[in-house]
């Protein structure tokens, strides 16, 4: 018997066929065989068992494929093979799995089943394995498989997918021969017309042209086409660019190779499938030149027909492009450099001395000093390296990479682009190497005949610019930086200005100026607040400090928060607010007090900068795989020319000379960037000003069946313990500490106050508080110390520990946490949430490190 896979007939059927691992022995294990011609594997027979077994085992792509059905198994690596096919495909028939290639494959399976093997190398196969056809090239071997009885009962191959080995010799091949064609040439227009012809009758495309963008970018002009005979030729053509589609020019603006297979059905090109139509397109392949921030130039394929293009053929594209954009700069620079010289040689010599930039011409592989301006001789100092080799002329670059650089240039022909290089370079002969930084191009010199003679060095010393660069970025941080510690700053006074306040409303005076005061205050703390947390919030996200705790939320719950919050300015200004919700509950995945900030700073700019008696909607509704919010109003609008930026820092109308509605233009940047990090978005709408305005919000549809887990309680008054509660409150700052235990008395507390941690410690061991409320920055110690110590002694050990700090970031809750604090409250307390919190502990059994 003969073949590559000769099965022993006396194998053993014993052992278990299926047993072990891999994707294709549990899919087999799980297979429903009744419909497979191969029947039940445990009514297989031995040789069959044997072959799969083997190919099961097998690290390699492989099939077999049994009896005169041919019915169809394969192993883990073959899998990917199939791709859509698969599992499908498992115990199959192979001519019902490769209908569209078995043509091709039937010869060499009737061989094998006649007890012959073959072999194929980089076999091309026209594949639909994804829902499309698909050029593949595949290396294989089919061999018999035998029977008991000598028999060749079925097919076995082993195989490699080629096509991307097919490919990379294609382009390689297709690279070299373009390099040689571009090289020859001088003039850019016969550079372009050979590149566009070699493209096209490589990829096979109907036309093949460059176009020029005018510099408004507003026209383009076929400067040269190919064509194959099968479209007339456009060159000479001016055309306005908006008649192909904003969204088709957008994409290109961007740098991006644009791909449209079918005209008529892509929707960036369907509406304007006319302008195409004039000239023959119905599918296309553009890549950009970007220039100085500008769309200067394009190299176009186009088709009569629809036409998938491949990832391959982008990558070729965009090869010939830059090689060509590169020929033919490389060709004008050339052609005027040579014009210089004819007209002037002596004075391009003096430009190349005074240039600003340095310059040096080094000849023959050796890479000798031909020339070095003025520029270049400061850089290195007072040498003498004229008719010098460089390794000799410049020894200290040994090691660094440069010298290499110069013969990888040389031998290959191609320039070497670096930029912001670190060179250590000495100043003079025997003085030590400083770092200097540099731009720089290394450039072949080509001759005539295509061969190099030297290269010629280009550069700026962008030492400085580095450095700038540097102390740019470190002076942003330190803004950064400035912007936290402000906001932490600026919390400390207002502690005590809002427990001051509080205090003032609870005490029980009839006279009105006293409370009058007290609302004042209150109400400016409160404005003052919200300045500086929008503040710290903006110094969060320029940073990417924000850290959400996403859970599943009820979104009624989310909007009557927001709703809650703004209801005292909304009522304060006589406007109607109608919620319009979904009569289902609606789940959203996302951080409650984020999601709340978003809804409520949109009702506040809808109540701000709406007259008084104002109509307001908020609106929620799902469309599709999204929770689409949109807040409307009918307040005073906005200016077209404002639109466009109404969500970046600081912005602002002038909506009135005295700025009555207030604020740093920070709402709409912080609402942008926290629905950002929800995967979210918003946009804007207004017809103008007085046409009132539209917020829409965007947010992903979570559909979750499980309970939401936010926390959530009733309005009204603060709920206050009915225990007395003894309390230890310790800050160094005397005002913030009086004035809590002032308040937290008032509600019947026993408060002791202490202004360091020394003084604490001996304290807590005489009173032993039940709850101490405790600042982070202290003199002695600070507040993580404390808590520390407070832990470690028997009279405190169980206490209830809260930071009430300036700190607030993620960081700082984290690390409290791990000092042993139950609790983080950031200054100014809401004394609400303060007494509420107390109210909880002294109505609980709590013990400490019970807290969530």
């Amino acid at each position: 018997m003969t073949g590559a896979h000769v099965v022993n007939q006396k194998a053993s059927a014993s052992f278990d066929l299926l047993a072990g691992n891999g994707v294709m022995r549990a899919l087999m294990r799980a297979h429903d065989w009744s419909s497979s011609p191969l029947g039940r594997p445990d009514a297989w027979s031995p040789a069959l068992r044997t072959v799969v077994n083997l190919m099961l085992d097998s690290k390699f792509p492989m099939f077999v494929a049994w009896g005169r059905e041919l019915g169809f198994l394969y192993n883990d690596a073959y899998s990917r093979i199939l791709g859509a096919k698969h599992p499908a495909a498992l115990g199959g028939r192979m001519q019902d799995i490769w209908v569209e290639i078995w043509p091709v494959l039937v010869p060499m399976v009737d061989r094998a089943l006649a007890g012959a093997a073959t072999f194929e190398e980089n076999l091309p196969l026209l594949m639909q394995r994804n829902g499309h056809d698909e050029q593949t090239w595949f290396t294989f071997s089919y061999s018999p498989v035998w029977d008991e009885n000598g028999a060749a009962v079925g097919v076995y191959c082993a195989c490699t997918e080629t096509t991307a080995q097919v490919h990379a010799e294609r382009r390689q091949a297709f690279q070299l021969d373009l390099s040689d064609k571009l090289r020859r040439l001088v003039e850019p227009k016969d550079i372009t017309a050979t590149a566009a012809e070699s493209l096209g009758r490589h990829l096979g495309a109907a036309r093949v042209g460059y176009g020029e963008i005018d510099r408004e970018e507003k026209n383009i002009t076929v400067s040269q086409d190919w064509t194959n005979g099968t479209v007339a030729s456009i060159a000479g053509q001016t055309t306005p660019l908006d008649s192909f589609g904003p969204e088709i020019i957008a994409e290109l603006r961007s740098g991006i190779t644009l791909r449209v297979c079918d005209i008529a059905i892509d929707k960036r090109s369907a509406p304007f499938e006319k302008a195409y139509a004039d000239i023959d397109t119905r599918a296309m392949l553009v890549v950009p030149l970007i220039k100085a921030g500008r769309l200067t130039s394009l190299l176009s394929m186009g088709m009569p027909a629809p036409r998938r293009w491949t990832d391959e053929d982008v990558t070729l594209a965009e090869d010939v492009a830059e090689r060509t954009w590169a020929a033919v700069e490389r060709a004008r620079a050339q052609g005027t450099l040579n014009r210089q010289l004819e007209i002037e040689a002596g004075r391009l010599r003096a430009l190349f001395a005074q240039a600003p930039g340095f310059m040096a011409v080094l000849r023959g592989p050796d890479h000798v000093f031909d020339l070095a301006n003025s520029a270049f001789m400061q850089i290195i100092g007072d040498r003498e390296i004229l008719e010098k080799p460089i390794r000799e002329a410049l020894p200290e670059l040994e090691g660094q990479g440069f010298f290499e650089l110069l013969d990888q240039v040389f031998t290959s022909a191609k320039p070497f682009h670096a930029r912001e290089a670190r060179v250590l370079i000495q100043t003079a002969p025997g003085a030590p190497a400083t770092e200097r930084f540099m731009d720089f191009i290394y450039q072949p010199v080509i001759e005539a005949g295509g061969s190099v003679s030297g290269i010629f060095v280009e550069g700026y010393d962008v030492s400085e610019r580095k450095r700038a660069d540097e102390a740019l970025r470190a002076a942003d941080r330190r803004k950064d930086e400035f912007l936290a510690m402000l906001a932490h700053e600026l919390r400390n006074p207002l502690a005590p200005i809002s427990a001051a306040a509080q205090l003032l409303k609870l005490i029980r005076v009839d006279e009105p100026r006293v409370h009058q005061t007290s609302e004042i205050i209150a109400r400016q703390v409160e404005h003052m607040t919200s300045l500086i947390d929008d503040l710290l919030d903006v110094s969060r996200v320029t940073r990417g400090l924000i850290t959400l705790e996403k859970q599943s939320l009820d979104l009624g719950n989310i909007v009557a928060s927001a709703v809650e919050q703004v209801r005292a300015l909304i009522e304060s200004r006589r406007h109607r607010l109608t919620v319009q919700m979904p009569a289902a509950h609606v789940q959203v995945f996302g951080d409650r007090t984020r999601l709340v900030q978003v809804l409520t700073n949109l009702l506040n700019n809808a109540a701000k900068y709406t007259q008084p008696g104002g109509e307001i909607q908020l609106r929620t509704e799902i469309n599709h795989d999204q929770i689409v919010l949109g807040v409307r109003d009918n307040g005073i609008g906005i200016a077209p020319e404002l639109l466009p930026h109404v969500f970046e820092l600081f912005t602002q109308a002038e909506r009135s000379p005295d700025r009555s509605q207030g604020g740093l233009g920070l709402g709409l940047a912080l609402v942008k960037s926290l629905l950002k990090l929800h995967d979210g978005t918003v946009s804007v709408h207004s017809e103008g000003p007085g046409q009132g305005s539209e917020f829409i919000v965007r947010l992903p549809y979570s559909i979750d069946p499980m309970k939401t887990s936010e926390y959530s309680t009733n309005g009204g008054a603060m709920q206050i313990s009915a225990e007395a509660l003894r309390l230890m409150v310790v800050d160094d700052n005397a005002d913030a500490a009086n004035s809590v235990a002032l308040l937290l008395e008032s509600e019947g507390h026993i408060v002791s106050v202490e202004y360091n941690g020394k003084s604490a410690l001996e304290r807590a061991r005489i009173e032993t508080p039940k709850i101490f409320l405790l600042d982070i920055g202290l003199p002695d110690m600070d507040g993580y110390e404390l808590a520390r110590r407070l832990r470690s002694i028997p009279e405190t050990s169980r206490a209830v520990l809260i930071a009430l700090t300036g700190y607030g970031q993620a960081q700082d809750r984290v690390r409290s946490k791990a000092a042993g604090f139950d609790y983080h409250l950031v200054k100014p307390a809401d004394i609400a949430r303060l007494s509420a919190l107390l109210a909880q502990i002294g109505s609980s059994s709590f013990a400490a490190g019970s807290a969530a």
